[in-house]
């Protein structure tokens, strides 16, 4: 049966674990069954086994229906407009590793509060696709600023290079498991995985590999580009794009998640900021992306307004406490199964966002069930107490803090102040608002004679802006209690009584967390 065979894949070092089997993952991703049902089928070639080689079947038959593209086509954004996409792209959004992302919301349950916010990672993934396109037709490079002569973006970039920055702006949240970053800090928990690690096992051993393959796009330089792992400065200034404070990937996202919620809070002029973008080489000779001063006030919109839709849309009250309600029940659900690290990647490569809150409303865990049918039917805790971060002593901010990477710590802090098991949730609100990694954002200042590069936290114009970021970062951070009203009296007295407030509030610049969302 040849869909099982392992690929050997000799270029460059994966980062994923060397303790999973690619065949029975495969196998888990088809069928859905566990490691153990799929190995015992196996080894005995019983009805399972047959039942799973006729899985196998049907499911090679549906991938061999389709043909391969033959032109260019355009697909109807409602944010872009057309986006023109290549045969090969054609072929790459067919597989059904990405159409999976057409069900799986980009929001999570955002849409309890913000009813349009439906849309998916598959219309992300398109346009940044877009974003990428767009950037090699509009912005400009420069390889001596003591010249100032720039040209465009797309003579630095060979077709390869051009076809693989598409690539990767395409594929770049293949791996999203069932509600995209919802469930991430509990699959991070509990195996150690993020959706990046999904992502490169899609790209290496599933459809998505074949297609690259054919399409003589080498997989394991899309994977590079990801992982911020290559050498070449070409490939570095391409994971720039995907990867920066203000890269594509985000530009989309803040222009899409306001056009779907109706929060208007994160439109900003993005043409102006792409078109005013410029590739330059630094004075250690590596390409990076630089901005013109003449571009501060659209990169201030872009800038507030990034922050502005943190508090807005994603650390909304109720959008925070549903991610937080279906994280930690995806958690005790995995614990309840002890899923392996195989099927933890076959399972959440597999599953859509309906197929994850049917798993929930099948555990026996009496509240996991309670959490998924809460939301199904919008019974939700409300917040019964809400403190700044800041107003704490320094070690109790120090162990909220740390929660933020370890559940179990989380699980511990609401086991202390509640009676039963899931009758409250903590929420630890630490938006990245950027006050550190926006500052190094470089500066483009000068004219005909030549630039320089300054950063932005260096430059006057830029002092304003990373004022009021440095003062959000000590104010807004925050940590929510959530439970049922009849209980806020209790839970109130036993958190203070756990967790009891400084004297004088407290704040170390260097201690706050600014990972991303």
């Amino acid at each position: 049966m040849a869909y099982i065979l392992t690929r050997v894949h000799p270029k460059g070092a994966s980062t994923m674990p060397d303790d999973f089997d690619v065949d029975v993952i495969k196998l888990i991703r088809l069928t859905g069954l566990r490691e153990s049902e799929i190995v015992q089928a196996r080894e005995q070639k019983d009805m399972t086994w047959k039942h799973i080689q006729k899985s196998v079947s049907e499911h090679n038959h549906f991938i061999e229906m389709g043909e391969k593209h033959t032109r260019q086509k355009a697909v109807q954004d409602p944010v872009h407009g057309a986006i023109l996409l290549e045969p090969w792209e054609l072929d790459l959004i067919s597989t059904w590793e990405m159409l999976r992302l057409r069900y799986v919301r980009q929001l999570g349950p955002a849409h309890l509060v913000y009813p349009g916010a439906t849309h998916t990672r598959f219309e992300h993934c398109l346009g940044t696709n877009f974003l990428a396109q767009k950037s090699i037709r509009v912005v400009n490079y420069c390889d001596d600023l003591n010249t100032a002569c720039f040209q465009p973006f797309s003579r630095l970039l060979d077709d390869y290079h051009q076809k693989l920055f598409r690539a990767a702006a395409l594929l770049h949240d293949c791996g999203h498991p069932p509600t995209s970053h919802t469930i991430e800090y509990a699959l991070e928990s509990w195996v150690g995985l993020d959706h990046l690690d999904l992502g490169e096992f899609l790209l290496l051993n599933s459809g998505l590999n074949d297609v690259l393959n054919q399409h003589e796009i080498e997989p394991h330089d899309v994977i590079d580009i990801f992982r911020r792992r290559g050498t070449n400065p070409i490939m570095n200034l391409l994971s720039e794009f995907l990867d920066h404070p203000l890269d594509i990937d985000k530009t989309d996202y803040l222009i899409r998640d306001a056009h779907f919620s109706g929060v208007q809070l994160g439109i900003f002029p993005a043409e102006r900021v792409l078109l005013t973008n410029r590739v330059v080489k630094n004075r250690d000779g590596k390409y990076i992306r630089a901005f013109m001063l003449k571009a501060l006030h659209s990169l201030e919109a872009l800038i507030l307004s990034r922050n502005w839709m943190y508090m807005d849309l994603y650390f909304h009250t109720t959008v925070k406490l549903t991610e937080a309600m279906v994280s930690k029940a995806t958690y005790f659900r995995m614990k309840e199964e002890n899923l392996s690290k195989n099927e933890c990647i076959g399972l959440f490569t597999r599953m859509t966002d309906g197929d994850l809150f049917r798993w929930l409303e099948e555990s026996d865990v009496e509240f996991v069930r309670e959490y998924a049918a809460r939301i199904r039917y919008r019974k939700l805790f409300k917040v019964v107490l809400s403190r700044p971060l800041s107003s704490f002593e320094a070690d109790t901010q120090k162990f909220f803090r740390e929660t933020l990477h370890d559940i179990k710590k989380l699980i511990d802090a609401e086991n202390e102040v509640s009676d039963e098991p899931g009758e409250v949730l903590i929420d630890v609100v630490s938006p990245p608002l950027g006050e550190k990694t926006l500052g190094q954002i470089p500066l483009l200042v000068g004219g005909e004679q030549g630039f320089d590069l300054i950063n932005l936290d260096e430059s006057q114009e830029g002092r304003p802006l990373m004022q009021i970021l440095k003062q959000q970062a000590r104010t807004l951070p925050s940590v929510r209690v959530y439970a049922d009203v009849p209980n806020a009296d209790q839970v109130r007295k036993k958190f203070d009584k756990t967790f009891p407030v400084a004297d004088i509030p407290t704040y170390r610049e260097d201690e706050y967390d600014l990972t991303e969302y």
